[in-house]
This record gives C-alpha cells, structure tokens and sequence, in this order.
C-alpha cells in the first residue's frame, strides 16, 4: 500500500450558528478542514499512511489544534512548517430553500504563503512516498505559490512518485483565464486528475462532442490523454434537487473508456468535503488495485457518508462503507 503526501493550506471554517447571515450572527460553529486535508484524514481512516505537508503559524492555539485534529485522524504531521503569518480561514452561509450556499474567504498573509520563500526539501518529503496529492486551490493562492505547486509535481516525477491533481476551481480566488493557465502547467506532471465536465468546456474552452453527458465527458479525458499524457481521471455529477437533496453519481477514466456507478439521491446534512471524501476513495481503490466498478461504487457512497455527517471529513473506515453499502433504509442496527 502505497504511503501518501497531500499538500495545501489547512482552513478554519466558521460557520453560524444559529442559521443567521454572516452579517447577523452572533455565534459561530467552527471546523477545521482544507481540500487537501479532507483527502489526508479520508485516506488514513481507509487504512493508508499519509503525511500533511503545510504551514501554520508558531506558538498559535487554533494552529495547535489543527495540528491535533490530523493526528487524530492518524495523518503524520512532521512535515508541516511553523512559520509566522495567520490561520487561513472562511465564512459558509449554508444554503437554504432558494438560496444557494455562500463563501467568504480570510486568507490574505496567511503561513502557507511564505512557502515561497522557504527551501523545501523535496526529496526528504517524497521518501518512502508513492503518492503525492494537490489541487488548483493552492495554485490560486498566489502566482509565487503556484512556482511552488510546479517545484512539487516536477520534484514528484523525478522521485517516481504518482501525482493525482484536483481541479477545484474556486472562481472567487481567481479568473478562469489564470485558472486554465495553471493547470495547463500542472497537467504534464500529474498522473491522475480530477476534473469533470465543467472543467474542461468552462475553463478550457474546449470544443463539446458527444451527444449526452456521458459521452461529451468521455470525449473531454479522451483529449485529456492525448494532449497531457493522463490516462486516468475522476469525477462527480451533481444534480441539486433542492437546497437539501441531491442525486450523484461518479465517474472514472481509464483504458480509454468511461466507467460509470448508478446514481444515488440523497438528504444533505452538510456538503463540504464530499468531494474530498470521493477523491479519497478513488485513491483507495486505485491503491488498492481494486476493479473499476467497485473503485466508483466504493467512492461514491463513501462520498455521499461525508454529506451526512457535520464537518469537513467523517472518520469512517473501509468497515463503514461497505456496510453503508449494504444496508440502505434498514432499521436501527442493535
């Protein structure tokens, strides 16, 4: 089994208490989470050894106990960097009825920022390793962080270390334009990528074929492997139902053909990390070495678990899922 390094920035995320506006509220739940760790945490509670490589801030207490809530998920903290700067941070307005969800970001001058000045010994943090994680969020953070982002996948390469590289648009940290640049940059050095339907006909423009989803998507990786050599990717559909209720379903990539799982509709409790929780389970099954048609199912129902529970992770185990997997609507298990 394969050891893991993902890398990014770890976030606080405040989030009302009371249901009220940002604008309103008087009190805040707060989380700790970050693409990046949410993928970390899911891993190790799958059964994987993974490292966290990141920066916060010295002698902080919420640094502290971002610190605290990785090991106990039992993901290695050794690799994270105690520099100056802040804790980055957001702002989640749930969504409710007609209103969509919204996000604040706080994350100017944050720790992880000064990475760019920092000499990053790569070849130490891709010891032992197998895998390396990242997505475009840190990319968007600065231009300067995004040097860093090419130093990490191209040391990666040189260690034979496999690269998986999430998307994750955020239009509110940067334009699409810079966005399909970057990851442009990225995408020779990455070994699994993902990305969905969105990605490519949004940020880079390309040209729709096909005449449904399914095979306009298929056509969209086919390019994928032609132009960047990635032969294998990932991704999510959602259908938003109502505020509360979705239907997803996953896809997967590989062999020059489109995989695909039976769609799951579903209550939401709490959205954030679900995709995470996907990504994670698509390693795992890569990993692992299992079939396609069990890698998806697997990733998308661990997946729809994390919409379940309040947080940005959920601490189940390989256990859990299967017997999630199982057990749809039965009664109370005693």
């Amino acid at each position: 089994m394969s050891r893991v390094l993902t890398f990014g920035e770890m976030l606080m995320r405040l989030q009302p208490a009371d249901g009220k506006p940002v604008s309103q509220t008087g009190s805040y739940n707060v989380f700790y989470g970050g693409a990046e760790a949410n993928v970390a945490i899911g891993l190790s509670h799958l059964g994987h050894e993974v490292s966290y490589f990141t920066a916060l801030p010295e002698r902080h207490p919420i640094a502290k106990a971002m610190i605290l809530h990785l090991q106990k998920a039992g993901v290695e903290t050794d690799a994270i960097i105690r520099k100056g700067g802040r804790i980055g941070s957001y702002y989640l307005e749930p969504g409710v009825s007609l209103k969509a969800a919204n996000v604040v970001y706080d994350r100017s001058h944050t720790s992880v920022l000064r990475l760019a000045d920092q000499e990053i010994d790569w070849v130490s943090l891709f010891s032992g390793k197998g895998w390396l994680h990242i997505t475009g969020i840190t990319s968007a953070l600065s231009e300067s962080m995004h040097h860093v982002v090419l130093a990490a996948v191209k040391a990666a390469q040189s260690a034979g270390v496999k690269v998986s590289f999430d998307f994750n648009y955020r239009s509110k940290l940067w334009p699409a334009e810079e966005a399909a640049k970057a990851y442009k940059e990225i995408l020779p050095y990455v070994d699994h990528v993902f990305a969905g339907w969105k990605d490519f006909a949004w940020l880079f423009g390309w040209k729709i074929e096909g005449d449904d989803y399914e095979a306009q998507l298929e056509s969209f990786y086919h390019k994928l492997s032609d132009d960047y050599g990635v032969t294998t990717a990932s991704s999510t559909r959602r259908e938003i139902l109502s505020s509360g209720k979705h239907r997803l379903n996953g896809y997967y990539f590989a062999d020059g053909k489109l995989y695909s799982a039976d769609p799951i509709s579903f209550d939401v409790i709490d959205r954030v990390g679900g995709g995470d929780s996907f990504a994670a389970g698509i390693l795992h099954g890569m990993m692992r070495g299992e079939g396609t048609a069990d890698m998806i199912r697997f990733a998308l129902y661990y997946s729809v678990l994390t919409h379940l529970v309040i947080g940005d992770q959920s601490d189940y185990t390989e256990v859990d899922v299967a017997h999630f997997m199982a057990n749809q609507l039965s009664d109370v298990s005693r």
